[in-house]
């Protein structure tokens, strides 16, 4: 295994109008003071792969809208707001993201018996999702626990955060248009 050469990094990253930066900028001798509103944004769940010949799969997922009129009931025949959750990523969508990045893989002959890794997030830790990686011709490797800085796409979504401007998202609803 070829960390540089033959390695696909998926991960998922979070974007919403509520980011804020990591490193704020202030006047010399001022300390800076960040100010994040504490309402709710809908968040998008961005699903990436990349390698070292650059992005090879981007996937936006979309927060389901719940209806919270909706009742449903309980055991025992009272009535109850339906608790149905918008949800993150959950183990299909990350199936079906490596699938679709692996038909794109399969397109280029320089990605043959890469490995694809990713982080030890329980999703990812499927044994569909690894037996499906394999059976395709791939090779699956899982980083350690809390080591972020090992996978590259860390700084990809940094980037891509950083590059985000509130406003623009907030006006445009970027992240939704056109998916």
């Amino acid at each position: 295994m070829d960390y540089l050469n033959n390695c696909i990094f998926i991960d998922e990253a979070a974007f919403h109008i509520n980011m804020k930066r990591t490193v704020p900028w202030s006047k010399i001798g001022s300390h800076a003071e960040v100010v994040i509103p504490k309402t709710r944004a809908k968040t998008a769940t961005i699903l990436g792969a990349i390698s070292s010949y650059g992005v090879i799969n981007v996937k936006v997922r979309k927060p389901r809208a719940v209806n919270q009129n909706k009742k449903r009931k309980a055991g025992g025949g009272k009535a109850v707001i339906n608790t149905q959750s918008r949800g993150g990523t959950v183990t299909g969508h990350d199936f079906n993201f490596i699938c679709d990045t692996m038909d794109v893989l399969d397109k280029h002959e320089k990605f043959k018996d890469c490995y694809i890794v990713m982080d030890n997030l329980l999703i990812h830790k499927n044994a569909n999702i690894e037996k499906e990686i394999n059976r395709r011709g791939f090779g699956c490797e899982y980083l350690p626990p809390y080591s972020p800085e090992l996978n590259p796409i860390e700084q990809f979504w940094s980037v891509c955060k950083s590059k985000m401007k509130r406003r623009t998202l907030a006006r445009r609803n970027v992240i939704f248009k056109n998916t």
